[in-house]
């Protein structure tokens, strides 16, 4: 019995002391698996740092008996000119001008990267013959550039201006961007207003019909009588008398009856081509002109509208402004009747200053057709209404549309103390009544209209069952647009608000308020 004992107590030892060599075996190769990679880290620590830098030429190469390679190359190192030596492990064939490089602690290049696609933008100014570019940055200051291995077999698509990447020290362009989008500068679309839409203006929109669409709806007529259709409209005129919305359905007649396709209204933000850089507004006006050109390509008539014209073609040398316009009127003169032809673009200005328009952009043969859109009489105010009080809106009863109309029209137009809103002084010392007559305008008009439309939703909602309009509503609405036009008027620039306006009282000098 003790000797089965001793052998079963021989065995579970002998298990024990398994468990506990493969326990140390296993923290034994754990041990290992943490100095392997603590080594790792170590050299990793110890590794001298690489150095970037931009590929120019290789320098020299050649091959020595034993088949090894020695070659040098010229780089740039920030604005450093380095003649470095290239790694036996480094095909000097292959390294390409403009790559990136690496340079080890001795300043060996041990590897070739890809070109950087990240640097300073510049625009290409000129390609010579031999592949080279003039590159300007955004104050036009000029630089000559090489250009980078990718863009040495793209001679051709490098065009005067493209933008391109160009390298930290600026000598090679590394690569070609896409043309700058500058969509947000030109909405284009086909408008939904007609000349339906517009009441009052019945003369007016004779006379523009007959400059811009006969030419586009008649060519055949006007080939045959060798007559070149106007290069431009310039639509001027007191603010809020609808100059934009005869350009708007002038765009939807040509699109609507062109024969040629849908046409093309773009409406140019005149503002945003100011810019601050030199060059910058000019560039813009070229790509509005050539995106005009590319779009009446195949017949379809196109429509540039500017509208605030005189924000952008000033009389140069007026000192009015930073005097940007001596070089944006040139450009756009250039464009509008340069060497390039404009067939079937139409240029639609809109003003309320006509007097800082440079006069050079005025002239016969560029805007050729001027047209007033004065401020409406009584009789086109009653047009203007009807186009908002309609006889389809809830109507109080026994009154209908007409009857309203009269009503409010005949309260804007009156000429008493009720509607007097101020007393002007021009520069001869002579005092003249200024009526709220004096400054409607089709805007205003509406304006009135909507004001006596909310004032029925107002009480609609208060009652809890819609409410009529009626004439106590539109004669509170024309009291409310006369307080709001008064007290503008009163704090108007005097000299100012009288060009804007077009007062034929002259240069107006004071304003005074009605006592």
């Amino acid at each position: 019995m003790s000797e089965e004992r001793s052998a079963e107590e021989l065995a579970e030892l002998n298990d024990r002391l398994m468990e506990k060599n493969h326990a140390l075996a296993q923290a034994l190769t754990r041990a290992g698996r943490e100095l392997t990679k603590a080594k790792s880290q170590l050299a990793q620590l110890a590794q001298p740092p690489l150095t970037f830098a931009t590929m120019v030429k290789v320098d020299s190469s050649h091959t020595d008996e034993d088949g090894v390679q020695h070659a040098s190359a010229e780089i740039l190192n920030g604005t450093r000119r380095l003649v470095v030596p290239v790694a036996a492990n480094v095909n000097a064939a292959r390294l390409t001008a403009g790559a990136t490089v690496m340079l080890n602690e001795n300043m060996v290049l041990v590897e070739q990267r890809g070109t950087d696609t990240l640097g300073m933008i510049r625009t290409v100014k000129e390609t010579l013959a031999d592949g080279r570019l003039v590159v300007a940055d955004a104050s036009g200051n000029p630089q000559l550039v090489r250009r980078a291995g990718s863009l040495a077999s793209a001679s051709a698509a490098i065009n005067a201006g493209d933008r391109v990447i160009v390298d930290p020290s600026v000598r090679f362009a590394l690569e070609a961007l896409p043309e700058a989008d500058d969509a947000d500068l030109v909405l284009e679309e086909t408008p939904d207003v007609t000349f339906d839409d517009i009441g009052g203006l019945d003369e007016q929109i004779e006379r523009i019909r007959d400059a811009v669409q006969l030419p586009f709806l008649h060519r055949a007529l006007f080939e045959r009588y060798d007559l070149n259709p106007p290069k431009g409209v310039l639509l001027y005129g007191p603010p809020g008398n609808g100059k934009t919305l005869i350009a708007k359905a002038v765009a939807h007649a040509l699109a609507a009856g062109s024969g040629a396709g849908s046409g093309v209204f773009l409406s140019v933000k005149g503002p945003e081509l100011l810019n601050k850089f030199v060059g910058e507004s000019e560039r813009l006006i070229r790509l509005i002109f050539k995106r005009a050109r590319e779009r009446a390509a195949d017949g379809r008539p196109v429509i540039v509208f500017i509208d605030e014209m005189d924000s952008l073609l000033r009389t140069r040398g007026s000192g009015v402004s930073s005097d940007v316009e001596t070089t944006i009127v040139p450009q756009f003169l250039a464009e509008l009747d340069g060497v390039e032809r404009l067939d079937n673009v139409m240029v639609i200005g809109a003003s309320n200053r006509i007097d800082m328009i440079d006069p050079a952009v005025l002239r016969p043969g560029r805007l050729d057709v001027k047209i007033r859109i004065d401020r409406p009489g009584a009789a086109q105010a009653r047009a203007i209404v009807r186009h908002y009080l309609t006889d389809d809106l809830p109507l109080e009863d026994g009154a209908d549309s007409d009857a309203l109309t009269r009503v409010l029209v005949g309260d804007v137009y009156a000429r008493d103390e009720r509607r007097h809103l101020c007393d002007v002084m021009n520069d001869r010392g002579a005092w003249s009544a200024v009526f709220l007559a004096d400054v409607a305008s089709g805007a205003m008009l509406k304006n009135i209209v909507d004001r006596a439309k909310t004032k029925a939703v107002k009480a609609s909602i208060v009652s809890g069952t819609p409410v009529a309009l009626n004439a106590a509503m539109l004669g509170e609405a024309v009291e409310d647009e006369f307080e709001e036009t008064r007290g503008s008027v009163l704090d108007a620039d005097p000299e100012q608000w009288s060009r804007i306006n077009g007062m034929d009282a002259g240069r107006i000098v004071r304003i005074r308020p009605v006592v």
